[in-house]
């Protein structure tokens, strides 16, 4: 009995081992193991970085992974699943060419194994890290307006914390702000950053600064005998017919009296101004250095420049016109709805006084339009500049095309019966109406002398 069941746990034990084969057989015939480079290059990361060392090289880093897995596997296979990683443990400041990779997978992708990195190792360059304190040095340039002094600058920090590779900070020979007071009536109050620059006044980089920038305040006072006034402009004269004056503006707006007696400057009212500007006639911007009338004794500026802005008033005129068709394409012929418009025309009076049929049309383009029925944006054409067209009406124009409908001829006895041409004569007709004139509010004449500005 022992003996045979000796001799059929023999034959159990085959059978148990030839149904394992057919089904790992099966299984990777379904599921088969392939060899295969990973979709993307993966990022080195870079660990273990020793202390009081800083990284050169390289920023980043990757590698091109090669991976053994089942078919289905590297279906769901992604970036997360591998590390890469570089240990930087025990190294010493210098290059390093040939620092090994390490691949680690995810643990539930236990099918997954690493055939190759390429490359399998990265060239590393650390320097060591210093950090020292820097202080700050003004380098402070331009000059404070005539009459005016600077004080001595203030400083929110006076010392800065400089932190990068040692052959960097070495290099750093003074911390700097920079700044210009020229042409300042006012204190200078503002947030420098600060520079580390080397022996020749460069720019080191690869250093931090903390803080990055200082509060820099500059006291600007004004010198005894010294006064800012501002300047008002004087104008007399009108301007021509159907104009009016838009803006007066003079530069500098304000400017600096001195006097040896500083007496006489207190007693300035708080302005000065221009010589009269003669603007009669004009119908055009009046640009004109003018002097100043100083008090007595007062020094300043000799002139100042004068800008008189002028421009037409302007009057608005309802006029009809006739449509003007272009593009038809041959054959065809067209037919819109109204077969006229009103053009509200905005501009200067003369003109609009002036005005003849041919200084304004309005044209409706139908070029590459076929049969059928459009809404088409009139288009309207003014000879004149100066003249706009502020509204059209209506401003969509209906337009059926169509065939061009045959026109009969008239013949002599005895010759050949009518002809037909392709395209009928457009009809031409001058509209006429009467215009609708609307001005705006003239401006005041002028007839004395008067002042504009700022006192």
């Amino acid at each position: 009995m022992a003996r045979r069941l000796w001799e059929n746990l023999g034959t159990f034990l085959l059978a148990v081992i030839l149904a394992l084969l057919v089904w790992v057989v099966a299984l990777n015939e379904e599921n088969p193991l392939e060899t295969r480079d990973f979709a993307q290059q993966v990022p080195v990361e870079l660990v273990n970085l020793p202390p009081n060392m800083i990284l050169v090289s390289p920023g980043t880093a990757r590698t091109r992974v090669t991976l053994i897995a089942p078919r289905l596997v590297w279906q769901e296979l992604s970036l997360a699943d591998i590390q890469v990683t570089a240990d930087l443990g025990g190294l010493d400041p210098g290059t390093h060419p040939d620092v090994p990779l390490n691949v680690t997978i995810n643990p539930e992708r236990d099918s997954v194994r690493l055939v190759r990195l390429n490359p399998d190792t990265i060239t590393v360059t650390l320097e060591g890290l210093e950090s020292r304190s820097c202080p700050v040095e003004v380098q402070q340039s331009g000059t404070p307006a005539v009459g005016y002094e600077a004080g001595v600058p203030r400083l929110g920090d006076q010392t800065v914390i400089l932190e990068g590779p040692v052959p960097a900070v070495e290099s750093v020979v003074a911390c700097v702000v920079r700044y210009s007071i020229d042409g300042l009536r006012q204190d200078f109050n503002s947030l420098v950053a600060v520079q580390p620059i080397d022996a020749d006044g460069n720019l080191v980089s690869r250093v931090t600064v903390a803080p990055e920038g200082t509060q820099v305040t500059v006291p600007v006072t004004q010198l005894a005998g010294f006064r800012d006034v501002a300047v008002k402009a004087v104008i007399t004269g009108q301007v021509a017919s159907g104009y009016q004056v838009t803006s007066i503006s003079v530069v500098p707006q304000v400017i600096t009296l001195s006097s040896s007696d500083p007496d006489r400057v207190e007693q300035v009212p708080g302005f000065v101004e221009t010589m009269p500007l003669d603007i009669s006639g004009a119908s055009d911007d009046v640009v004109q250095r003018v002097a100043l009338q100083l008090p007595e004794g007062v020094e300043g500026a000799d002139s100042v420049l004068m800008e008189v802005n002028v421009a037409a008033i302007e009057y608005s005129l309802t006029i009809q016109r006739e449509l003007e068709v272009r593009g038809l394409a041959p054959g065809m012929a067209a037919e819109p709805s109204p077969d006229s418009v009103d053009v509200l025309l905005l501009g200067p009076l003369p003109l609009l006084d002036n005005l003849t049929i041919g200084d304004v049309r309005v044209i409706i383009d139908l070029q590459g339009l076929g049969p059928g029925t459009y809404q088409v944006t009139p288009q309207v054409i003014i000879l004149s500049d100066r003249l706009r067209a502020e509204n059209v009406l209506p401003s969509q124009i209906e337009v059926v095309i169509g065939p061009a409908t045959p026109t009969p001829t008239e013949t002599e006895p005895g010759t050949p019966g009518p002809t037909v041409t392709g395209t009928p004569p457009t009809p031409t007709r001058t509209a006429t109406a009467t215009p609708t004139r609307t001005a705006t509010p003239t401006a005041p004449a002028i007839n004395t002398p008067r002042s504009t500005g700022t006192p």
